[in-house]
C-alpha cells in the first residue's frame, strides 16, 4: 500500500514542518489487511515523524470500528497502558485499550492539556479515533507545547521561572461514583481502578499524594509537586508540560473550585492573570480541524497539548494511550 502526505485547510507549517502531518492512502479503497501490514512495517517511522511534527492525522484509511482502531494501534507497535490517575469520566469500549473521550456534557469545553500530566508517569502517546463526527463543533484542537512555553515565558518571566523551579501541585475532590455531568467527574474508584478505600490509599501512597476522606464518599486529594516545564531529551526543547491552565480554567463542578485546583509546588498561589493570557495564546497557536469519520489522530504527548470544543449532535471520539 502506498501512502502520501496531503494538505488540509486547517494545517499550519511550524518550523518547516506541517502541523499536523496528514497522511492518506493513494488508493482510498485499500482493504484493512493492507492497512495493518503497512502500519506493522511503518510504526517506528510514524513515531519518528511524530517527533518532528508532534502529531499525525491518518485520513481516508479503511478504519470502520473501534476494534479496527484497536488493531491499528497494536499493528503500529504502540504499547498500551491503563488509564490510572486521569480525571475525565470515560467508558471502556475495547477492554484494556480503547476508551471513550471525556463524557462531560457537549456544552462543556475541555481546556488544553497534556494527557494525564497530573500524574508522575503520563503516557508517551495518545491516539484518537472518530467513530461518529459531530454535526457542528466538537473539534479536538492541538497545539505544540514548546510554542506555548515560549508564549508563557514572554508573558511573565518571573512566574515562568517560579513554576519551572517549584513545579505544580493539583487539588481535586473526587466523587464516589462517576459523575458524567462534570469534565473532571471520574470517581476515586475509577481514577485508581480500585473498589475499596484501602486500595485507593495504597495507590495514593505510591503516587506520593496527600488525601482526606470527606462526606458522601468523596475524596480530597493533593498531588506531590510535579514538573510543570519539561525538557524533552529527544528534541532538546522545553515544553509547557502540565495541566495548569486546564485546571485553573476548567476543573469546575459542585465539588471543585478551579481557582483552588492548582498551586505552585511550594504551595504558593499561581498567577491567574498569566494563566488566562496563556490560555489565549494557546488558542492563537492551535490547529482545529473538522473530524471526518474514520480519522485517526496520533499525538506525541510530550510535545503536543489537546483540548475539546463544545459541539451539537451525536459525537463519538475514542481514545487510547500508550507508553514509550
Amino acid at each position: 500500500m502506498n501512502v502520501e502526505p496531503i494538505e488540509i485547510p486547517e494545517q499550519r507549517t511550524v518550523e518547516g514542518h506541517p502541523f499536523p502531518l496528514v497522511l492518506r492512502p493513494e488508493n482510498p479503497a485499500s482493504d484493512f489487511a493492507e492497512t495493518l501490514s503497512w502500519l506493522n512495517e511503518n510504526g517506528d517511522d510514524l513515531r519518528a515523524q511524530m517527533l518532528k511534527t508532534g502529531a499525525i492525522l491518518l485520513r481516508d484509511f479503511p478504519i470502520e470500528t473501534p476494534d479496527d482502531f484497536d488493531a491499528l494501534i497494536r499493528a503500529a507497535g504502540f504499547k498500551g497502558m491503563p488509564y490510572v490517575g486521569g480525571a475525565a469520566p470515560r467508558n471502556e469500549v475495547v477492554k484494556g485499550r480503547v476508551l471513550t473521550t471525556n463524557e462531560s456534557p457537549p456544552s462543556e469545553p475541555i481546556p488544553f492539556h497534556h494527557e494525564m500530566s497530573q500524574v508522575p508517569n503520563p503516557p508517551a502517546y495518545i491516539m484518537f479515533y472518530c467513530d461518529v463526527p459531530p454535526e457542528s463543533g466538537g473539534e479536538t484542537p492541538i497545539v505544540l507545547s514548546n510554542r506555548v512555553y515560549k508564549r508563557f515565558r514572554s508573558i511573565s518571566v518571573d512566574f515562568a521561572d517560579r513554576l519551572e523551579e517549584t513545579g505544580v501541585r493539583y487539588v481535586r475532590v473526587m466523587p464516589g461514583e462517576d459523575d458524567d455531568s462534570s469534565p473532571i467527574g471520574r470517581s476515586w474508584r475509577s481514577t485508581f481502578l480500585v473498589d475499596r478505600r484501602d486500595e485507593a490509599e495504597q495507590r495514593m501512597r505510591d503516587l506520593g499524594m496527600e488525601w482526606e476522606w470527606l462526606d458522601n464518599d468523596e475524596l480530597y486529594t493533593v498531588t506531590r509537586a510535579l514538573p510543570a516545564i519539561r525538557l524533552d531529551p529527544r528534541s532538546g526543547q522545553k515544553a509547557f508540560f502540565n495541566s495548569v491552565v486546564a485546571a485553573y480554567t476548567g476543573w469546575t463542578d459542585s465539588r471543585n473550585d478551579p481557582t483552588r485546583s492548582v498551586r505552585c509546588g511550594d504551595d504558593t498561589p499561581v498567577n491567574g492573570d498569566v494563566l488566562l493570557q496563556t490560555a489565549d495564546a494557546m488558542t492563537q497557536e492551535c490547529v482545529a480541524f473538522k473530524w471526518k469519520r474514520g480519522d485517526v489522530l496520533l499525538i506525541d504527548n510530550a510535545l503536543v497539548m489537546h483540548s475539546r470544543r463544545p459541539f451539537s449532535g451525536p459525537r463519538r471520539i475514542l481514545a487510547s494511550i500508550a507508553q514509550g
